[in-house]
């Protein structure tokens, strides 16, 4: 037989344990139609001679929120500044060169600044040279802006988290609300094309397939309108998460899930992250709990009912533990249809809480590459939550150890895309507890995030009958675990298409 497409390699990746490794792989129609080694190498009408790549099979990202992605990708980005006088220096070179009137900045985090200085709304206003400008905090749950944005922005009166004096937005409904406003001043052709070089950028790390966290930050959903409307034309497989609180209003898209990133509890340097016991730095809180159980059971047992899956943002483990208790009960009462419902995060589990989550069947999407960058001794995350709390954040290892399921993500534009990044971070981290080897981390962004979507038969290993999904690489993990970060995408294939070459 000669295949549409033969690809030769000096090593393929599979994620196949019956066949872990192959030198050759042959596509028909755009699925995986032979794996094989040495000779003789099958025919095809097109052939792929990689001599010097290692192809793994298709990475795929769990947990991104591509439409706010797509809108701060060209943001002016603030993860290198140390002060507010960087900052404000990196923003105003923005409002200075750009010709658009609103300047989106991401990547700052209050806490890091030196001197504990942060930049205001006046101090913004000297800089903006008329233009709107919000500058995001690297986790999402905050802003600060100019006073020009800032007018523009409709909240009602008894809103906590709004501070007008110093234009910083502390709370995730007044976050939330403020996202909804600038996203909604761009019209939807634009938001088309920055949704256009997002799925580029992404081909060019390698992804072949990402979980699509939308709505919530864009009024009336327009988002998942927008990104139904293109899924059968994409150059990429995504796989869409409807953020919508009211299930009723999911509805009309037809989905098989529901959820996302729907926020149970805040984030951790906001102080809003729920925890058991107290902020060490704020004795005064231990975060909160946004819903009621009986909000959650309501949402739970309904999507439950009609076999869909579910996922919700829960970081601390007063948020963990509520959402565990909702999915037992529900399961209980209606018995376990292995939906695979979902926790987003799972920052900060007890050890039984994790045996929960083993036992209901959940699936767990985390991003390895925070807690790789910023859990450092001494650093913000032990002066919040002390040395032992911290320790305990995100053991991916233990976790899938115990037997649960774990999915890797980035939860972009929160931080960065790469998934190779997070790959690095879950072989070299310095925590035992988050450390793993090639094949596990691997595993973590190929079959597990297409189990996590019930995908597992389509996509996530190379195998005969699934899609041509690969990635494409300068240099084998296995031969160079310790500087996976740096390796080069050559090349990403999907559905037996070339998408992107370097």
């Amino acid at each position: 037989m000669k295949y549409d497409l033969v690809i030769n390699a000096k090593k393929i990746i599979t994620m196949d344990e019956s066949n872990p490794t192959a030198d050759w792989v042959a596509v028909h129609q755009g699925k995986i139609a032979a794996v094989g080694s040495g000779c003789p190498v099958p025919e095809g009408d097109s052939v792929l001679q990689l001599p010097d790549s290692t192809i793994v099979t298709g990475l795929i990202d769990s947990h991104i929120h591509a439409s706010l992605s797509a809108v701060t990708a060209s943001a002016v980005n603030l993860v290198n500044a140390k002060n507010a006088a960087e900052v404000l220096e990196l923003v105003e070179e923005r409002c200075i060169s750009s010709e658009d009137d609103l300047v989106l900045a991401s990547g700052y985090l209050p806490v890091m600044m030196e001197g504990g200085n942060v930049p205001t709304r006046m101090d913004i206003d000297r800089i903006s040279h008329g233009k709107k400008v919000m500058i995001l905090n690297l986790d999402g749950h905050g802003s600060t802006l100019n006073t020009r944005a800032l007018s523009q922005l409709v909240f009602p009166e008894d809103l906590d988290g709004v501070h007008h004096d110093t234009g910083i937005i502390q709370s995730d409904a007044a976050q939330f609300m403020a996202l909804m406003d600038i996203m909604d001043t761009i019209d939807e052709g634009r938001l088309e094309e920055m949704m256009d070089d997002f799925i580029a950028h992404a081909l060019s790390l390698g992804i072949t397939g990402f979980h699509g966290l939308e709505g919530q930050f864009v009024r009336n959903n327009k988002d998942i309108r927008i990104w139904q409307k293109k899924l059968d034309s994409m150059p990429i497989h995504m796989v869409i998460y409807p953020q919508i609180w009211r299930y009723e209003d999911a509805e009309e898209f037809h989905l098989p899930r529901h959820g996302g990133c729907l926020t149970l509890d805040g984030a951790d340097v906001q102080w809003t992250m729920a925890l058991s016991r107290p902020y060490d730095n704020r004795p005064e809180t231990r975060g909160f709990l946004y819903h009621t159980d009986e909000e959650l059971y309501h949402i739970v047992s309904k999507a439950h009912a009609d076999g869909k899956q579910c996922s919700f943002h829960a970081m601390g483990d007063r948020a963990i533990d509520q959402i565990l208790y909702i999915y037992q009960r529900v399961i209980k009462e209606q018995g376990d249809k292995g939906l695979r419902h979902r926790i987003e995060h799972f920052t900060l589990p007890a050890d039984e809480q994790i045996q929960m989550a083993v036992d209901l069947g959940l699936v767990i999407s985390a991003q390895p590459e925070y807690l790789y960058l910023y859990d450092f001794p001494g650093g913000h995350l032990e002066q919040y939550f002390g040395k032992e709390r911290t320790a305990r954040m995100e053991c991916y290892k233990t976790w899938i150890d115990s037997g649960l399921m774990f999915a890797g993500g980035s939860d972009s534009p929160i931080n960065g895309l790469n998934p190779l990044s997070g790959i690095h971070a879950l072989v070299n981290s310095p925590h035992p507890g988050r450390r793993m080897n090639v094949t596990e981390a691997l595993k973590c962004y190929t079959w597990n995030c297409a189990y996590a979507a019930f995908e597992e038969k389509e996509r996530g290993s190379t195998e005969i009958g699934k899609y041509a999904d690969f990635t494409v690489l300068d240099r084998n993990p296995y031969e160079e675990p310790d500087d996976i970060a740096s390796f080069k995408v050559q090349m990403t294939i999907v559905n037996g298409n070339v998408v992107y070459k370097a």
